[in-house]
């Protein structure tokens, strides 16, 4: 019971109550109602919701999210929907207040967070008074507190500092097992709460047992202890388990970010926030992406510069040789090893990428930048504790009274304008998870779709993503409307937004809303004997969404929303690919390349076939570095007549992911011109194999004097392929032409690639 006495617990739990006082200024809308609000009610935060409440409410399986991705679903890890919280409020009975509850525990963090973070100023021998307004600064300045706003797994605020306290008693403790064992479970806890924290977690643990084994090589048996379970054990465990529960294959190995989202020296030094940002943008300052954002403050920036100056003015009597072996100075190079790491240094240069190539474990992680957020707790807090033991030795106690305590208010003043826009932006969206806050017409929809026995349904404008190399982007409405339609009907979507999708499934989305002549394989792994609604918000709905509602028939309607019953034979008929076979018996006049057409009409052409490497047809492609982006076609069109014309050309997504653009600049004179058409790759609807066509429609008027085509957008320095550019006037004979990919024959149609044995099923 000693650990529980009166005396040990009674500042922790002061510490507790005001922070939750100063959590209850800010936040007092939510925290009188947490089931009433969804801290965000678009982008990630919705599905987030959506994911953690499917999954609680109609999931059987604890593996198996069943509400999207139909017919296939998703492995639940790869969803964000909280799964180890969403199958504990199942097992209780809780699902209709699963919303409130998770509001209120990620609240309930900021509090939890002052407490381990005056446990570790306590540790450190910071009297209990600085101790606890230091802990309650630092947690409202959190960098984590963005996460509120969407990604909301990631918005846990304690979970670095426990760590951190929980290292400590790993060090210091006289039964380090004990604590070894409760180590494992919290980072196994995260892994399954977000796996990207729980890798934060355990980096964080590698770096600090790696330097305690260098400040002390006989410590090697206790550091590789603690590294095996605290990172491999926990890390290999979470692998096996997916290996072992998720049956869907060839998702990306390497998810988008690595070169990307890392941080700099702007995202922990530059004020975001408050009076001090101000100052900074009318500088000049320019700020890193907010992904990277862990600012210190200016607090933290001068007790740090006032040690320094100290320190060399003292360098001679300080016992350097003893404060580079205390534990706390581990920690701070610790967190400054792992903020090397968030600046993607030295691999973002191009002479050291062999090494990420080499070590594929490394680009497992797509946003870099969060790995500062172990940098902004403990250097923030090893400034403070450095800064007051620094002038309580010197005997300085009102100097240090009047610093400290302008820094501390310093804090909540830079603190405040954060937490006001946060706390407005959280209580803004009415929990559509409750019956009465969600739209009646959805409502209508939903029980239309329960009682006339469908299956499944495919929600208009369509989004399904992301395998990160392709995928169908739609609308935000349209995404809203969906989660929440498949809630309260329990019934799957096509529709999915996901992370690290498998690339075979995505492929078969995306061509799934291909032109009307390509086979559509989805129809194949769909039971035929499952009856699917087509559901439209009536929103924006490209050509191929167009194509589908006119091709069916409504079956019910309400003021906001239309149902049609999906026909597989409609969608994947052979009637069009039909024509497109006729249509080449009669092309009968050769042109150059190998092409056939019913006339001679000018097209443009390239296959670089003069290059080396991986081609689609041919000898060679066109292959590069992203960044280098040079023209790949570029001519006059004094020849050519007016009207619109179509360019297309191939991508090769096994090389790097599709996250480039295709751009027609036309030139009007010497010194104008524009962009008439750009395409995301991406997003194409057209797969064969490892290749994506891309196509750019685009007009020649009597103003246009020459074209352009090129490549735009992702500079991260990785290879590229390309192959087989068409450009030809829409209004002319279609152009053909034959090759052979992988054992089988195609058609190739204006640079579309039809399998000879298309419909043969």
């Amino acid at each position: 019971m000693k650990y529980f006495n009166f005396e040990r617990m009674k500042f922790p739990a002061l510490t507790f109550l005001l922070s939750f006082a100063v959590l209850f200024y800010f936040f007092h809308t939510v925290l009188l109602s947490p089931n009433s609000y969804l801290f965000a009610s678009g982008g990630d935060g919705i599905k987030n919701y959506y994911t953690y409440m499917f999954h609680a409410k109609h999931d059987s399986s604890f593996w198996e999210f069943t509400g999207m991705n139909y017919p296939y679903y998703e492995n639940v890890i790869y969803t964000d929907g909280h799964p180890l919280f969403s199958y504990l409020i199942r097992s209780v009975g809780l699902q209709s207040y699963g919303v409130g509850i998770l509001n209120f525990l990620l609240l309930l963090s900021f509090p939890i967070c002052s407490v381990f973070l005056f446990l570790i100023l306590r540790n450190y021998k910071v009297e209990k008074l600085w101790a606890i307004v230091a802990a309650i600064a630092i947690t409202f300045l959190t960098p984590q507190i963005f996460r509120l706003t969407g990604h909301l797994s990631l918005s846990y605020v304690f979970a670095i500092p426990a760590m951190w306290w929980l290292l400590i008693k790993c060090n210091n403790s006289k039964s380090p097992g004990i604590w070894a064992v409760i180590s494992f479970l919290y980072v196994f806890a995260f892994f399954f709460t977000h796996p990207y924290l729980g890798i934060i977690l355990s980096f964080f643990c590698l770096a600090f047992w790696f330097l305690v084994y260098v400040s002390d090589r006989s410590q090697w048996k206790t550091a590789m202890g603690f590294v095996t379970v605290q990172l491999i054990v926990p890390f290999t465990l979470l692998r096996l388990l997916i290996f072992s529960f998720d049956d869907h294959f060839n998702r990306m190995d390497i998810p988008a970010g690595f070169y990307t989202y890392y941080a700099g020296w702007g995202s922990v030094l530059l004020p975001h926030d408050g009076p001090s940002s101000d100052v900074a943008r009318a500088i000049g300052f320019r700020f890193n992406n907010w992904e990277s954002w862990a600012y210190i403050g200016m607090t933290t920036i001068f007790f740090f510069l006032t040690i320094i100056i100290y320190s060399y003015i003292k360098r001679k009597s300080l016992a350097f040789k003893l404060i580079f072996k205390h534990e706390l100075f581990l920690f701070f190079l610790a967190a400054v090893l792992i903020l090397i790491f968030s600046f993607c240094w030295p691999f973002k240069f191009t002479w050291f990428r062999w090494i990420t190539d080499s070590i594929g474990p490394l680009k497992q992680f797509r946003v870099l930048g969060r790995f500062t957020w172990v940098f902004y707790y403990v250097f923030t807090l090893t400034t403070i504790i450095t800064f007051f033991h620094l002038y309580r030795k010197q005997g300085k106690h009102i100097a240090l009274g009047v610093f400290f305590g302008i820094g501390m208010v310093y804090y909540f003043v830079e603190s405040y304008s954060l937490n006001v826009k946060i706390a407005n932006l959280i209580s803004q969206s009415d929990n559509v998870f409750i019956e009465d806050k969600a739209s009646a017409d959805n409502l209508d929809i939903a029980d239309y779709l329960v009682n006339n026995d469908y299956d499944a349904f495919i929600f208009l404008p369509f989004t399904h993503m992301s395998s990160e190399n392709m995928m169908i982007l739609g609308k935000e409405e349209a995404n809203f409307d969906s989660f929440v339609l498949s809630y309260y009907s329990g019934l799957p979507m096509l529709n999915s937004v996901s992370s690290r999708l498998s690339q075979d499934e995505s492929i078969k989305f995306n061509n799934f809303f291909g032109p009307e002549f390509v086979e559509k394989e989805l129809v194949y792994d769909i039971d035929e004997h499952a009856k699917i609604a087509i559901v439209t918000n009536e929103n924006y709905l490209n050509m191929n969404e167009l194509r589908m509602m006119y091709s069916h028939e409504y079956t019910y309607q309400n003021e906001s929303f239309s149902v049609c019953t999906f026909d597989r034979h409609s969608w994947n008929t052979t009637f069009y690919y039909d024509q497109v076979k006729k249509e080449e018996q009669e092309a009968k006049i050769s042109l150059k390349d190998g092409w056939n057409s019913t006339a001679d009409n000018w097209f443009y052409y390239d296959s670089w076939d003069e290059q080396k490497g991986e081609s689609l047809k041919g000898k060679g492609a066109y292959a590069n570095t992203k960044g280098n982006y040079p023209i790949l076609a570029d001519f006059s069109t004094d020849s050519l007549k007016n009207g619109k014309y179509m360019a297309s050309f191939w991508y090769n997504h096994k090389v790097d992911r599709a996250d480039i653009i295709g751009v027609v600049e036309l030139g009007l004179d010497s010194d104008s011109s524009y962009w008439a058409a750009t395409s995301s790759i991406a997003q194409s609807t057209h797969i064969v194999g490892h290749w994506m066509l891309s196509t750019l429609e685009f007009e020649i008027t009597d103003k246009v004097q020459n074209v352009k085509i090129f490549l735009s957008g992702n500079d991260s320095g990785e290879p590229y392929i390309i192959d087989e550019l068409l450009v030809r006037r829409i209004e002319d004979p279609s152009l053909f032409n034959r090759a052979k990919m992988g054992g089988t024959n195609y058609t190739i149609y204006n640079n579309y690639w039809l399998r000879e044995d298309s419909f043969s099923e």
